[in-house]
């Protein structure tokens, strides 16, 4: 495995660590999830759903 394949891990894995200590304690519209795999699934969910939310590129910019 190499250095980038192992830094993007970490980056990925940094991520959620950060998420799940940022929850907001006692906001009404969005609970915390104690349960580190309630909160893996829902975190999971949640890049999915910022992913697809993306804009895609510009396919005319491609096919010259």
């Amino acid at each position: 495995m190499t250095w980038k394949v192992k830094l993007w891990k970490f980056k990925q894995i940094w991520g959620a660590v950060w998420e799940y200590l940022n929850q907001p304690l006692f906001a009404p519209n969005k609970p915390m999830i104690w349960k580190l795999s309630h909160f893996w699934y829902s975190y999971k969910i949640q890049l999915l759903e910022k992913c697809l939310n993306k804009d895609k590129p510009s396919e005319s910019h491609y096919t010259q």
